[in-house]
């Protein structure tokens, strides 16, 4: 498998608990899951436990997982100020190790989108497989292609979003995305300006899954997608739909034939 290649951008763990301050709309979402589920719950890439620590406050048992050691120091901060009790592992999602059987597992916000190569991708869903207990279901959170963004020019740079500093001060956020085909990569540069100038670079890939080549994957994971969503209201996946949301449980693995 290849080395994970983003982990950079998640070192500062305070900036991106600013970033995303204002992402929330997918968190009933995932919190309803977690307590139809009844618990014990794993997050998948949990960073900061923008998601993990709602749940828990919904009191649900859960764990999250990152394989950032930054990102996890905050979110057990967080998690001990508020008197939750949240287990925290630090580990590689390709390589999940624990004694606990989860009645749900969950990637969300396009975590699994990090993981660019197919080694890669089978390991995770094989390892997330591998922990759900008994009639438990893992839920993956993708967003789907959109031909027309993956066709954008890399000398067209366009306004991606505002976010706040740490001294409040408004931050514009310029992108660039350039197309990897061979890889089905999408790659970003994300320019930080403050009065137009640039105070911050990030630069980041993401593995564009497309709907039967993901469902495909599930199955050759052994794993049955049960239903599937195209936003985190439930409405029903097309091909328009900004959102993949595959709801999967544990089926038989497939058969290997000698050759």
């Amino acid at each position: 498998m290849k080395p994970l290649e983003d982990l950079a951008v998640y070192e500062d763990a305070d900036f991106y608990d600013r970033e995303f301050a204002a992402r929330i709309h997918d968190i009933p979402f995932f919190v309803d899951e977690a307590v139809r589920a009844g618990g014990p719950v794993l997050e998948v890439a949990c960073g900061t436990g923008r998601i993990t620590l709602p749940i828990a406050r919904a009191g649900v048992e859960v764990t999250g997982l990152d394989v950032m050691p930054s990102m996890l120091a905050r979110a057990r901060r967080r998690a001990e100020d508020e008197r939750l009790p949240v287990e925290w592992l630090e580990q590689d999602c390709r390589d999940i190790r624990s004694d606990r059987r989860f009645a749900l597992v969950f990637s969300a916000t396009n975590a699994m989108q990090h993981l660019h190569d197919l080694d890669s991708v089978v390991a995770f869903l094989t390892s997330a497989r591998n922990v759900l207990r008994p009639g438990g279901m893992l839920i993956l959170d993708v967003f789907n292609p959109d031909m027309a963004k993956l066709c954008r020019l890399p000398d067209s740079p366009y306004h991606h979003k505002s976010v706040v500093d740490r001294d409040g001060a408004r931050l514009d956020v310029r992108a660039t995305t350039g197309y990897d085909a061979a890889a089905q990569v999408l790659r970003f540069t994300l320019d930080y300006l403050r009065d137009g100038v640039c105070v911050r670079t990030k630069r980041v890939g993401m593995r564009c899954f497309f709907p039967e080549e993901l469902a495909a994957l599930c199955r050759l994971t052994g794993l049955d997608v049960v239903r599937r969503y195209g936003d985190y209201d439930q409405s029903p996946f097309t091909g328009t739909s900004p959102k993949q949301l595959l709801f999967c449980r544990a089926g038989a693995l497939p058969v290997t034939h000698p050759s």
